[in-house]
């Protein structure tokens, strides 16, 4: 208990601010060779902004994992964001945002991998996803409470936001811990979070969240639950930016809560109980080459490396990486194409067999292409190769395609004309 009041009083006090509408869709740092910024607004009122998205995804499984099958996955968001600067309140921010998600299951019933080849991929239902109020005090600290998506503000990888898979926005040791997954999509928590900023480039982050997102055993209700058998999730991260677009990140997160063990068992066959689930990550992104006259085209790549708890986790340890080219052709300058590799360690399930069969390794293999076709649409094909979903099921070939849509002042303009 002493440990828990100590984590809620250092997230207290360290507190970040970095609004976003979606874990796929990355805040604007800056820095070149990133994916595109944050959705513009398509409507404005005073303070108020308005945002929307929606991801549109058919999916075949060719052939390996579970089945040859084909799945539409689709998720739509919807946000509206207050900016007290614009109303004599500088300081004060707040964004409250909604998402609808529908489809088929592709990893669950087709692929059979742990990781997530598509990061649309959920329980269908309306929900409402953020709803929080910061303030910031100068930019060099700040605080932010409410219904938070944690991978806004820890373990983003800019660069990788533009793969489809799952790990390439969250590290699957951190996306698939605690009863639930922590407090990101599709399901958030109640947290604070915040940050202390030097000038220097140096950003040091914490925060403190509910335990357990939403509803383990109703998924598609919206619920909060504050119970002591939850616990909490803490979480820190160092951040360091460098003027040459090169940035560092390192953070450390632990639950508070009893979790089982995958593979421990007593003398009745249960699983033991333990009460720990923790884990540490490392990322490191880049520019590697520039073209063009501003820079802003060329290469970026980046590596990331985390380690869960191998004794209550499925996935317990994970490398991946991969490469970022912003416009390859140079008529097409935000166009992007990109490689990935993604492999993750996993605690394969006890057998009626082999009681504990130990554990294996899942990797993935991803070329994506991101053609923008308007400033409203872009079009996305998507190859995958997964050696051993799962780690024990046939080498999964899924191929795809997703239709990013950016409901733009253009696009709601068009909209409005065909409702009439």
């Amino acid at each position: 208990m002493k440990c828990a009041v100590a984590a809620i009083a250092f997230g207290l006090q360290i507190i970040a601010v970095k609004p976003a509408i979606a874990q796929d869709v990355p805040a604007p740092t800056g820095a070149p060779l990133q994916p595109p910024p944050a959705t513009t607004p398509f409507a404005e009122a005073g303070p108020w902004s308005f945002t929307g998205l929606a991801n549109t995804d058919l999916m075949a499984n060719v052939a390996g994992g579970l089945e040859p099958a084909i799945k539409g996955l689709s998720k739509f968001v919807v946000a509206a964001a207050y900016d007290g600067s614009q109303n004599d309140r500088a300081g004060w921010n707040a964004l409250i945002s909604a998402q609808f998600t529908h489809g088929g299951r592709l990893s669950t019933n087709a692929v059979g991998d742990v990781q997530g080849a598509d990061n649309v991929e959920a329980v269908g239902a309306l929900r409402l996803y953020e709803a929080w109020v910061s303030r910031d005090y100068d930019g060099a600290q700040g605080l932010k409470a409410g219904l938070i998506d944690l991978n806004v503000d820890f373990d983003t990888q800019e660069v990788g936001a533009l793969f489809l898979n799952s790990s390439d926005g969250i590290g699957p040791e951190l996306g698939h811990s605690g009863l639930n997954g922590p407090s990101i999509y599709p399901t958030t928590a109640l947290g604070v979070i915040g940050y202390l900023r030097k000038g220097t480039g140096l950003t040091v982050r914490a925060g403190v969240f509910d335990g357990t997102a939403g509803s383990p055993s109703h998924p598609r209700d919206f619920a909060i639950r504050l119970s002591g058998s939850d616990g909490i999730l803490v979480i820190g991260q160092v951040e360091q930016r460098f003027d040459s677009g090169i940035r560092l990140e390192a953070g450390v997160w632990a639950y508070s809560a009893y979790f089982e063990a995958t593979n421990r068992f007593d003398g009745q066959g249960h699983a033991l109980r333990y009460q720990r689930s923790r884990g540490i990550y490392a990322l490191a992104e880049a520019p590697l080459v520039r073209a063009g006259e501003d820079g802003e085209r060329g290469l970026a790549g980046w590596l990331r490396i985390g380690l869960g708890d191998p004794v209550v986790q499925q996935i317990f340890g994970y490398l991946g990486g991969g490469l970022v080219y912003t416009g390859p052709l140079v008529r097409r300058p935000q166009d992007q194409l990109g490689f990935a590799v993604n492999r993750a360690i996993v605690n394969l399930p006890p057998d009626p067999v082999l009681f504990n069969p130990g554990r294996r390794s899942e990797t993935a293999f991803e070329l994506t292409y991101r053609y923008n076709a308007t400033d409203w649409l872009a079009v996305q094909p998507d190859t995958q190769v997964i050696f051993h979903p799962g780690g024990h099921l046939p080498t999964a070939l899924v191929v795809g395609i997703r239709l990013s849509f950016t409901l733009t002042k253009n696009f709601a303009a068009k909209l409005k004309d065909v409702a009439k």
